[in-house]
């Protein structure tokens, strides 16, 4: 683990016991050297010594009345998505690139929505955010793009297990609504059905 890259944490120890927690030194990028709980590290909890937080924040407050665009709105849920706890286990290891910690260069990158409606989509959904890589897109364009969540227990795009109907449940975007397209006893049948409303509402082969 000595040496591996976490975000923008270095390791540089381990074998750091405090109570029943094990931690690891680790540099910043910013230089900064912090003990942080190893768990944290892995589970992308922390990611940084708290510049990143820090720089957030600076970034945030010198926007001022920018703070309600609809760019900046998908600027700051795009951080929020791959620095927040909550958010780590759907995006599985996705970060933003260095230069879009800065609200400018992304706003100059993507430009303005096109269209109310759009969000931030990004083009091959295994990798992260960045210009090459990131477009405004309707969500219909985005569900066709969508890669399985780390929680899918199901493997198949649009498919989930309902506890309450103890079967496979099929379902798809369309126009922005989530559309149910029925329960299924088997997984394959559930897939097929996807498969289905797939070709009938996005056109697909």
């Amino acid at each position: 683990m000595i040496g591996t890259k976490f975000n923008r944490l270095t390791v540089l120890s381990t074998g750091i016991r405090i109570g029943r927690r094990h931690y690891a030194d680790c540099k910043c990028d910013c230089g900064s050297v912090k003990r942080i709980e190893i768990t944290k590290i892995k589970s992308g909890h922390t990611k940084s010594c708290g510049c990143l937080l820090r720089q957030l924040m600076t970034q945030k407050q010198t926007v001022h009345g920018r703070y309600y665009e609809p760019e900046y709105v998908a600027w700051r849920n795009m951080h929020k998505r791959c620095t927040d706890a909550r958010w780590v286990k759907w995006y599985g290891g996705i970060e933003v690139c260095q230069r879009w910690f800065d609200y400018d260069c992304f706003l100059a990158d993507v430009g303005k929505k096109p269209e109310p409606a759009y969000t931030l989509d990004r083009i091959n959904s295994a990798q992260g955010y960045a210009p090459a890589n990131v477009r405004w897109a309707s969500r219909t364009v985005q569900s066709r793009n969508t890669k399985n969540h780390e929680t899918n227990s199901s493997g198949v795009r649009g498919v989930s297990w309902s506890k309450a109907k103890n079967k496979w449940r099929a379902a798809i975007y369309v126009d922005s609504k989530q559309k149910h397209i029925g329960y299924f006893e088997l997984l394959t049948d559930a897939g097929l059905a996807r498969i289905h409303a797939e070709n009938k509402y996005w056109g697909a082969t």
